[in-house]
Order: structure tokens, then C-alpha cells, then sequence
């Protein structure tokens, strides 16, 4: 099996190199179709082996369009990447197994995309169709939000990292862009038409991203929003997700309206619909707690934490496209004070020895009674202890004194590196020692610029004057993310 990986770009040199570091002795070819760059893109390119071709730029499916044809007869898959992309190993096998299993009637893939916030985390998962046969029958359409003509389509869990929404002022220029391109497509497109509900779709998105800095988007996006919805009715199953990621947007533009109204209206139905995307849940859980309605908002946060062990391993465990906007809202759920669901730990912690996911444990930590609270702790860091979010989350759990006992054991499940440093950090800082725990915290942001590390360290900083100076010297998460 041959597979190809096809780029297109435009004034890319900050992000390409990047990318083709994660491509490189991975795929059989990889085409560049370069629309115009007038900076190092080219040269960058070519450096990496790449088959660079110069095309006049007519929209994004007019490039890919080009990369296609661009590509050797021989190849058997295409794999699109933008150029503010990048490919783990451990995804890229992930893939090969896959697309070996696949049967022949299956022309295309649609894969997760995580996109990264300029703190590093995580801010959003979406996905798309970027993989297909090297078919010529397969055409890419749309000047905008592009998609292949095809429909014998699969989700495979494999992700790529997005670094190109980490900056709001990248996000609001796209948009911008893409609001005239839309325009023009939907006068031009017969209403009802599947065409025109993926554009109005996109419009709504659009539009929403354009409210953060003028106002007057947040009613269009309503109103497209609702036309959309008017329009599906009927076809809600063949628009999948489309249908299901509207609402989110919806939400968000209800909320910053002040539409208490329409806001629950939507929230009812999608939760009578039962439709599985863990922002639903998350909205529910925020609306019905400040309504203290305890147990509709309990019922909302194990569903959120259910979801998001299972999207977390395979984005299409539901047969649909997953998307979400709202990756770091969940984990600051677990900073919160949650004590109000203390009396429902004992039930989180069944469900749990039966799931053992990591979200799930995570939220028992926070409910179950002290002694309990320890001994999961160490099987959870045991599983997850890797993840310096799940470390986080622990520490935040073990502030106290009584602690100290829990911390020298959690400290014995970590070889030496920087997680080891942040276990030590903590338990100092438990002891009362808090000087020496600052050095560590710095030692370990020195060796990884990690935002959680970041967080615990500059608030400890923040509660003591005589440490405040250190917090100019402190590496930030930002420069090694």
C-alpha cells in the first residue's frame, strides 16, 4: 500500500517546517502545490524533497484539486494536510493499520483534528474528511470549507495536531475571508439543497466567530442558525454532523445574546434527542446548576465525563463526526468546587471499577471521602499518571496536610524527569517548604513548558511576596508550546 501526502500553502515558512518534520520517511511521496508565497515556502519545500508545483490560487478545492492530479499513479491513498498541521507517529501507524482493513467500497476517511490553543492544550477536536483513494473520479468542491465528492465515507481514530486557531486574531482573519466567499456561494446555490445547508452551516460558524468582535454577526448567526434548523427538518440523519454541531454554535451565540429563552429551548431538545457530544452536557450541567436543579446538573456532568473517555479514544465511537469547542471548560470543571455532589461519589466510584476511564476517575477524585480519594488516586496516576492534566488534578486534591503520606507514595511512581519534579514540588510545598518548592516547580517548567505546572507555580508565587521576583524568570508555557 502507497500513500501520498498532499500540502497546500501559501507564505508558510513559520509553520512547514513543522509539519514536513512529522511527514518525512513516513510517505511514499509528498506534493506541495504552493499558491503564491513570497517568503522561504518554495525553497523549504524542495529542502524536505517535496514535488513543489506553482498554482494560481482559485480556492482551496481548486488547489487540492491540482495536488491530486500532481500525485503518481501508483499511489493508492491521499492524505491532505494544511500546512499548520502536524502528524505523531503514533497516529500515522494508527492510520496504516486502518486503511490496510478497509474494504474497497470505502472511498474516503474522515480523522480527528485537535486543535491547540497558544497555552498548548487542547481548545477544540474537530474532523474532516482528509484522506481518500487516489481515484480520479474523487474531486475536491467549495472555494471554502472544501470538502470531496464522495459518500461510502468512514472515521478512523486517528488524530492530527492544528496549531493555526491558536491565535483569535488568525481565527477572526479567516473568518473574514470566508464570510465574502460564502456569501457569494450561497447566491449562487439553489436553497434546500444539500450544497446550500452545508454552506448555511458553515455561515453560521462564520458569523459566530466574527461576533467576538462585532456584535451586530451574533444576531446573523441566530438567524442563519435557525434557517438551517428550519430546513433539515426531516433530514437530520444525512446531515449528521452538520445537524448535530449547529446547536453549538447556537449556544454560544444564545449565551452572548442574552436569549435565556431560546437557549433552553434548543438545550431541551437536543437532550430529549440524546444526541452525544459532550458540550451539550457540559451547557446542561452550567444551566442547571445555576438554576439549582442538583440533580438534572449531576445527571450532565457524569454524561460530560462518559463522553469524553469515550471520544478521547475513538472520535467516531458513535458512528458520527465529533467535534467540540470547549476542551478546556471540561477541565476546569474539575478545579471547580463540586462538594455539592459529594453524596453521589460512592455511585461515580461503581461506575468507575466497571469504565476505568480517565475523565471518569478524575471526577470521583474530586467526590469520593479522603481515604478512598488516595488509593484511586494511585491507580488512576498509575494509568494516566503521563498526563501532566491528570497529575494536576491529583496535586489539586492533595493540598492539605494530611496529605504528605499520600504525596511520598505518588512520588514512587514516577522515574526521574520533570513530572517527578512536580510531584516534589508539591509535597514541599505541603511541608511548608515553600521556597525549595519553587525551585522545583522552575525546574520542572525549565525542562517542559507545561500551563498546569505554570498554574500551580505562579499561584504558590502569587501568596507569597518574598517569591513574587521569581516570576520573571520563569520560562512560559507559551515558548514551548
Amino acid at each position: 500500500m502507497k500513500v501520498a501526502a498532499a500540502i497546500i500553502a501559501k507564505n508558510e515558512e513559520k509553520n512547514l517546517p513543522r509539519l514536513l518534520d512529522s511527514l518525512k520517511g513516513r510517505f511514499d511521496e509528498i506534493v506541495l502545490v504552493d499558491t503564491g508565497s513570497e517568503d522561504r515556502t518554495v525553497d523549504i519545500a524542495k529542502s524536505y524533497g517535496c514535488k513543489v508545483v506553482a498554482h494560481n490560487w482559485n480556492g482551496f478545492a481548486d488547489a487540492r484539486n491540482r495536488a491530486i492530479e500532481e500525485v503518481s499513479k501508483d499511489i493508492d491513498w491521499i492524505w491532505h494536510f494544511d500546512a499548520d498541521f502536524e502528524l505523531e507517529d503514533e497516529e500515522y501507524k494508527k492510520a496504516l493499520v486502518c486503511l490496510k482493513q478497509l474494504p474497497p467500497n470505502i472511498k474516503a476517511v474522515v480523522i480527528g483534528v485537535r486543535n491547540f490553543a497558544a497555552s498548548g492544550d487542547i481548545k477544540s477536536i474537530s474532523s474532516h474528511i482528509f484522506i481518500h483513494r487516489n481515484d480520479p473520479s474523487i474531486r475536491w468542491i467549495g472555494k471554502v470549507h472544501e470538502t470531496p465528492n464522495v459518500r461510502e465515507v468512514v472515521g478512523i481514530p486517528v488524530f492530527v495536531n492544528h496549531y493555526g486557531y491558536a491565535d483569535m486574531n488568525v481565527q477572526l482573519d479567516k473568518a473574514r475571508r470566508n464570510y465574502q466567499l460564502l456569501k457569494e456561494e450561497l447566491s449562487n446555490i439553489e436553497k434546500g439543497t444539500r450544497t446550500y445547508l452545508i454552506k448555511l452551516f458553515y455561515m453560521v460558524q462564520t458569523c459566530t466567530i466574527l461576533g467576538y468582535e462585532d456584535e451586530r454577526f451574533l444576531e446573523d448567526a441566530k438567524r442563519f442558525g435557525e434557517e438551517f434548523l428550519e430546513l433539515v427538518k426531516g433530514r437530520e440523519e444525512e446531515f449528521g454532523f452538520f445537524y448535530i454541531y449547529v446547536f453549538n454554535y447556537l449556544f454560544s451565540v444564545l449565551k452572548n445574546l442574552g436569549d435565556e429563552v431560546s437557549y433552553e429551548k434548543y438545550l431541551k431538545k437536543v437532550l430529549k434527542e440524546g444526541l452525544p457530544v459532550p458540550d451539550f452536557y457540559f451547557y446542561a450541567f452550567s444551566f442547571y446548576r445555576d438554576k439549582l436543579e442538583y440533580d438534572k446538573a449531576f445527571e450532565a456532568l457524569k454524561r460530560l465525563f462518559l463522553l469524553l473517555d469515550e471520544v478521547e479514544v475513538n472520535p467516531f465511537s458513535y458512528g458520527i463526526s465529533f467535534a467540540s469547542d470547549r476542551f478546556i471548560e471540561f477541565k476546569r470543571v474539575l478545579f471547580e468546587d463540586l462538594r455539592i455532589f459529594e453524596d453521589r461519589g460512592e455511585e461515580l466510584l461503581k461506575l468507575w471499577k466497571k469504565q476505568k476511564g480517565k475523565y471518569l476517575g478524575l471526577l470521583v477524585i474530586k467526590l469520593v471521602p479522603f481515604p478512598k480519594k488516595g488509593s484511586l488516586m494511585k491507580k488512576l496516576l498509575r494509568k494516566f499518571g503521563e498526563d501532566s492534566f491528570v497529575l494536576s488534578v491529583c496535586l489539586k486534591e492533595l493540598e492539605d496536610r494530611k496529605s504528605e503520606e499520600i504525596l511520598v507514595d505518588v512520588l514512587k511512581i514516577y522515574p526521574e524527569g520533570y513530572l517527578k519534579d512536580f510531584v516534589r514540588a508539591k509535597l514541599l510545598e505541603v511541608q511548608g517548604k515553600v521556597g525549595e518548592a519553587v525551585d522545583f516547580y522552575y525546574k520542572a517548567l525549565s525542562a517542559v513548558g507545561d500551563p498546569f505546572i505554570a498554574l500551580h507555580a505562579l499561584s504558590l508565587i502569587e501568596k507569597d511576596e518574598n517569591l513574587r521576583d521569581k516570576v520573571k524568570s520563569f520560562p512560559s508555557s507559551s515558548d514551548n508550546s
